[in-house]
C-alpha cells in the first residue's frame, strides 16, 4: 500500500478557518428571508389599521421589503477566522541504517 506523503513546505489548513456548511448557510438565509416577509405582513396589517400619515410609510415598507429581503437572503456570510499559524512538526532524528 503506498504511503501518502506531503511536502514539508505545504501549509496545514486549520479547521477553524473552514467555511460554514452549505446546509447551515442555507438555513440561516431561509430564516432571514422568513423574518423579512413576516415584517412585510406586519406592514400590510398596520397600513390597514393606522391613520393616513403613517399608512403610507407602512405601504412603502410593504412594497419594498420583498426586494430588500431577496438581496439580504442571497448575500452569503463569509467566516472571518483569526489568522492561525500552520502546525510545524518538530524535526525527527534520522535512524542510522548503515551497520
Amino acid at each position: 500500500m503506498p504511503k501518502l506523503s506531503r511536502r514539508s513546505d505545504e501549509p496545514v489548513i486549520a479547521v477553524t478557518s473552514a467555511q460554514p456548511a452549505h446546509s447551515e448557510e442555507l438555513d440561516s438565509r431561509i430564516a432571514r428571508y422568513a423574518w423579512m416577509m413576516s415584517l412585510r405582513i406586519v406592514c400590510f396589517v398596520l397600513a390597514v389599521v393606522t391613520p393616513s400619515p403613517w399608512r403610507w410609510g407602512f405601504v412603502v415598507g410593504a412594497v419594498f421589503l420583498p426586494s430588500v429581503a431577496v438581496v439580504l437572503a442571497n448575500a452569503r456570510k463569509t467566516a472571518k477566522a483569526k489568522k492561525v499559524d500552520a502546525f510545524v512538526a518538530p524535526a525527527r532524528p534520522q535512524l542510522d541504517t548503515k551497520k
